[in-house]
């Protein structure tokens, strides 16, 4: 088989009227009725029959029709249309005079003659099935099998110069479907046996029938069921326009299904591919049922449904799950879900399968855009977090904060967050969210390093940083996070500074006794004035003054005695805390003390001189940890 090109259609072109694409059908049907004569002997009523169905197709979208053929004891025959005369005579003012007078030599008829003949031949190799014809330019050409039962009666050739939307094709699909059950009638009455049950086009979902009969006739002779037909297409017909309104209305999945459950009668449903219920409309949706939508479901279920699912996907069309009929949606093999229909008391009918079969195609642009947008939106949030607090943001951030639902105009504080036991940080990113959204909050979420950066529009927020570790810790179920959350921003410009102050609360807090809970710059006392140029300078000169010795001990023999006496002047100078909090010993403890007395030649016992170590080390703390 040929590949199948890739879709080209044109998204804003529009659906034909389905007036005209009921008229069409109707005309079709009537030829199938009361066209029993071909009156010259010539296979008149055979071509009235497959070039009615050529003006059907081409009624439908952007087809063009481009040969008829007719199938007998397997040869491929030409059928021109009906109107036209074997010796085509230019007559003065005709076409074909001008065609003459334009090309006197006749060269642009012998090209044309050539590629005839290509295409009976290639015709003529087709194995009775719908065939994708490649032509040089791009053209889309498709060789249309029309069948019935077991046999290929004919083709119509149509060529467009896009690939069709799936609605067009699918109505082309159908009108196959109804010209084979002609072309069966007729070749009937020769005494030929009338064969071929129903296919696909390339590329397209099932046809309606699973029996291969359309008008749901209990596989006797074509004609019988014929009189319901006009009621039948029309049905299908005004599914088919009800599921592509609803699809472009605005209403999403929701409407889809709603309009599914108005023609059918029955509820319907929407599942993820996990078997998780996404939409129900109808009746009946609290009733319990094994998995996902009603419970917890067992292993052996869950491997029966993704068994069920794999085989409706390599057999197209509905299949049923106990009470339900379901279609897999599906966008370009990528599986989205499914969409089921409930009946317990097996009442639907082949107008019910169809319409079920047509919801699956529309919702599948639906499904597959949402996953699009899921996985495209936190990338785009997380872009804008990083330019703004990166100040690299422009006056363009507004615009794109309010496509991301932000308004970005409003008072914000940044707030950087680090919580231990999570896997990813995308898992902490979604429980910010989740946690904001539950508050009322709104909230921009990103990352940065290791960390997940929120920034809270804040005008009305007493203690954003408490409220938020509670509400994460409840989505996580655990406390262990830290928080830290910078100044007021009246404007996005000063979003890197409030970045820079959440960074140094967090080092306090991650670096205290109490390493988990929310810390604000506005509560670090003298670490407030550490900012960059002469005041981290003066900072740093501070450090080198009180705990130098020390640093350089550390660096050389490999100890801890800065980090010891941090949280010795943290506790109050509590020994059974110090060791508590670094996991030592008491007399540890205070050996370490007595190095440390030793090696600066300070007295830990003067109020002065606790105070500037003390000092001392909350400013290590946070420039070493910005470091």
């Amino acid at each position: 088989m040929d590949a199948v090109p890739p879709t080209t259609a044109d998204p804003a072109r529009a659906l034909p009227e389905p007036r005209v694409m009921r008229h069409a059908l109707l005309r079709l049907v009537s030829v199938m009725l009361d066209g029993d004569g071909d009156g010259d002997g010539d296979g008149y009523g055979e071509r009235e029959v497959l070039w009615r169905a050529m003006a059907a197709i081409t009624a439908t979208g952007p087809f063009t029709a481009e040969a008829a053929y007719a199938v007998h004891h397997g040869l491929a025959r030409r059928c021109p249309p009906h109107r036209m005369t074997a010796p085509a005579v230019a007559q003065p003012g005709s076409a074909a005079a001008r065609e003459t007078a334009v090309d006197p030599t006749g060269e642009a008829a012998a090209a044309e003659a050539v590629a005839a003949d290509r295409l009976d031949r290639r015709i003529g190799a087709l194995d009775g099935h719908s065939r994708h014809l490649h032509e040089p330019g791009g053209l889309w050409v498709l060789a249309i099998a029309l069948r019935y039962r077991d046999h290929c009666l004919g083709y119509l050739v149509v060529r467009s110069p896009a690939m069709p939307s799936v609605e067009e094709t699918a109505l082309a699909d159908l009108l196959a479907q109804q010209t084979g059950i002609a072309l069966a009638r007729l070749t009937g009455r020769r005494g030929e046996p009338a064969r071929a049950g129903p296919e696909r086009l390339p590329g397209i979902g099932k046809v309606p029938s699973e029996t291969g009969n359309p008008l749901g006739t209990d596989g006797g002779s074509p004609t019988v069921g014929l009189g319901t037909a006009d009621s039948t297409l029309a049905s299908r017909l005004a599914v088919h326009e009800a599921l592509s309104r609803a699809a472009v209305s605005g209403r999403g999945e929701a409407g889809i299904l709603r309009t599914l459950h108005g023609h059918t009668g029955f509820a319907a449903l929407t599942e993820d591919r996990f078997g998780n219920l996404r939409a129900w409309t109808g009746p009946g949706r609290g009733e319990p049922r094994p998995g996902p939508t009603g419970g917890p479901r067992p292993g052996p279920e869950s491997r029966r449904r993704d068994a069920l699912v794999h085989g409706a996907r390599r057999r197209p069309g509905a299949v049923r799950d106990r009470d339900r009929l379901v279609v897999p949606i599906e966008m370009a093999g990528d599986l989205l879900g499914v969409v089921a229909l409930v009946d317990p008391d097996r009442r639907a009918t082949e107008t019910d399968t169809s319409a079920l079969e047509q919801a699956a195609l529309v919702l599948a642009p639906q499904l597959s855009h949402e996953r699009r947008l899921a996985e495209l939106e936190p990338r785009l949030r997380c872009d804008l977090v990083d330019r703004l607090i990166s100040g690299e943001a422009t006056g363009d951030a507004f615009t794109q904060a309010a496509a991301l639902g932000h308004d970005l105009r409003r008072q914000h504080k940044v707030a950087v967050l680090q919580w231990s036991g999570t896997a990813e940080r995308a898992a902490l990113g979604d429980a910010v969210a989740r946690s904001a959204r539950r508050l009322g909050w709104d909230v921009l979420v990103g990352s940065r390093g290791g960390t997940t950066v929120a920034l809270v529009a804040d005008e009305d927020l007493g203690d954003p940083g408490g409220e938020l570790h509670r509400a994460v810790s409840d989505e996580l179920g655990t406390g262990t996070g830290a928080i830290g959350v910078g100044g007021h921003c009246d404007v996005f410009t000063d979003l890197p500074h409030s970045y820079d102050e959440a960074v140094r609360a967090l080092t306090v807090r991650r670096r205290s006794q109490a390493p988990y809970g929310s810390t604000g710059f506005q509560e670090l006392g003298l670490c407030r004035m550490m900012g960059t140029g002469g005041g981290e300078r003066e900072a740093t000169r501070f450090v080198r003054e009180w705990l130098g010795r020390l640093l350089h001990y550390d660096a050389n023999h490999h100890t801890e005695l800065v980090m010891t006496l941090s949280r010795y002047l943290e506790s109050g100078g509590s020994y059974d805390a110090t060791s508590e909090t670094l996991l030592i010993h008491r007399s540890t403890v205070r050996y370490r003390l007595q190095r440390i007395r030793e090696i600066t030649g300070h007295d830990l016992s003067d109020v002065e001189t606790r105070l500037n170590l003390h000092v001392a080390t909350r400013i290590r703390n946070v420039l070493h940890a910005s470091r």
